[in-house]
């Protein structure tokens, strides 16, 4: 199996929040690469318009060879759906992203753009573009619940936060929607951002599974 871990993270997250999650994966024998969201910090010129642009943009950071590919938040929806476009990614780790939608969260679309848009207003922060995130947060709509799609065969581990509010959402969809493909586990005292707030444990669930040879 693959000792490649390639990292997308989430809007706002920056190559500087991960370092204690690659350190941990590193020590445990993985390779861990960080991929800059379209539209912030190193990408923050690169705006994505469709599903094919997203696909080149990623695709042009794997070696033809097998991979595993990590996201966090909106970085999970787009790692489960890249994994259905290219074959050498071999499995997909979601950390608390993928699972729920606008709606669950009593949102729209528009919405759901206009409090992003107000929370980058707030930030001011100029290693971020407004314009394509808004892009991508469009494009991830559009993808949505790619892991719970009858032809879903990527073997996949979803990481929850055990909020309050959204973890009883996520868990009666995984119910309704069982894929055999996905295994998940709730990170007990965590918020979204679990890998930052538990990463000795997150490592220790991801390198568990990772080296279960039965997936």
């Amino acid at each position: 199996m693959s000792k490649k871990i390639f990292f997308i993270n989430g809007f706002g997250g920056g190559r500087e929040d991960a370092l204690e999650l690659r350190d941990s994966l590193e020590e445990k024998g993985y390779e861990f690469t960080y991929l800059d969201l379209p539209g912030q910090f190193g990408a923050k010129d690169i705006t994505i318009y469709d599903f094919e642009e997203l696909l080149a943009y990623f695709e042009g950071y794997f070696p033809d060879e097998e991979i595993i590919l990590m996201g966090h938040s909106i970085g999970a929806e787009i790692a489960a759906y890249l994994s259905t476009r290219l074959t050498q990614i071999e499995r997909v780790i979601m950390l608390d992203g993928g699972i729920l939608t606008n709606e669950d969260v009593g949102k729209t679309l528009v919405e759901s753009m206009e409090e992003t848009k107000e929370v980058l207003r707030n930030i001011d922060n100029d290693e971020l573009s407004e314009e394509a995130l808004l892009e991508l947060l469009e494009l991830n709509d559009a993808m949505k619940l790619t892991i719970i799609r009858p032809d879903y065969k990527t073997p996949t581990l979803l990481l929850l936060s055990d909020s309050e509010e959204e973890l009883p959402i996520k868990m009666q969809r995984l119910k309704e929607r069982q894929n055999p493909y996905v295994d998940y586990k709730v990170i007990q005292k965590a918020s979204h951002n679990l890998y930052e707030d538990q990463p000795d444990l997150t490592v220790k669930v991801i390198a568990e599974w990772l080296a279960n040879d039965s997936i």
